[in-house]
């Protein structure tokens, strides 16, 4: 059985977990790199292009309209669990499957307690990052910047550990926050197509979402952001070149932005339905690993 999520050229906070949450909870050996069988995990990754014939166990993924609506009632799929309950109504799905996003079993990995150490951090989308400015734009707000693409992932779980106040772009960001229990303030992805999971995700905790404006780092986050579109192609760039000496001025209005944010008080799941939420995932997985023993 293999382990699947999605593998960019760029490493990827939320998708780069699964490498590190299964190996904690499964016993070893549990995945090879046979593809007779897929294990979907933590992601959006409810596509419509898997092999018919090849057995699919989904355990708390998420459909995010990336691709088109996959047909789950047919192609060998078994579900254990979805990410919420957008993912079950556009996948015709029992109601019932849409317990919360897979990465909520991180509660189960033991971490270490770590010592509060930053007051705020700031995590962005990591298609924010070759945009903007963002770095730059934490350096100055005096907030402490929690990379995405930082391929050790331990070391990012320990920064939201440390940290008082996470405000994120990354939607996992907010649901590693809510799994640590750590206060979180979540603003509104540039690129609109990433927004809806996060409704997907949020209703499932019946969480009351509340998006705040994402401050602009660059001309190329303006231009993506009045667009719509990702702002990371050829004309991007090219504006971006441009216009490079408006970099200050966007970098100084977004760590005011984020400064006035960080005044604020986050968001988190209530304690009940944290605990409901990742003891029903645990059980969907205790549930699937002693069917594959016997």
């Amino acid at each position: 059985m293999k382990l699947t999520f999605y593998k960019g050229n760029i490493p990827n906070f939320g998708d780069d977990l699964n490498n590190i949450m299964w190996d904690a909870l499964l016993a070893p050996g549990f995945f090879d790199d046979k593809e007779d069988e897929l294990f979907l995990g933590i992601g959006s990754i409810l596509w419509d292009s898997y092999p018919k014939k090849t057995n699919k166990i989904v355990m708390g993924s998420g459909f995010g309209g990336y691709t088109d609506i996959p047909n789950l009632h047919g192609g060998n799929w078994d579900v254990a669990f979805v990410r919420g309950p957008r993912t079950a109504k556009a996948l015709n799905l029992d109601p019932k499957l849409a317990i919360t996003d897979a990465a909520i079993l991180t509660r189960f990995m033991n971490l270490p307690v770590q010592a509060k150490k930053y007051k705020v951090s700031f995590m962005p989308h990591w298609q924010s990052i070759s945009r903007g400015n963002w770095q730059s734009v934490c350096e100055q707000a005096g907030i402490n910047y929690i990379d995405p693409t930082d391929p050790n992932v331990m070391h990012s779980l320990q920064s939201i550990q440390q940290t008082e106040l996470l405000i994120t772009e990354a939607m996992h960001g907010a649901i590693l926050a809510d799994t640590l229990r750590v206060p979180w303030l979540a603003l509104e992805p540039i690129f609109p197509l990433h927004r809806n999971k996060w409704f997907d995700w949020s209703e499932s905790m019946s969480i009351n979402l509340k998006f705040n404006d994402m401050p602009s780092s660059s001309i190329k986050d303006f231009w993506s952001l009045k667009t719509g579109n990702q702002g990371m192609g050829k004309r991007s760039v090219q504006l971006g070149k441009l216009l490079s000496f408006t970099d200050p001025y966007f970098i100084d209005r977004a760590a005011e932005k984020l400064i006035m944010l960080a005044k604020n008080h986050g968001q988190m799941s209530k304690e009940n339905i944290f605990i409901d939420k990742s003891d029903m995932a645990l059980e969907k997985l205790g549930e699937y690993c002693k069917l594959q023993i016997s």
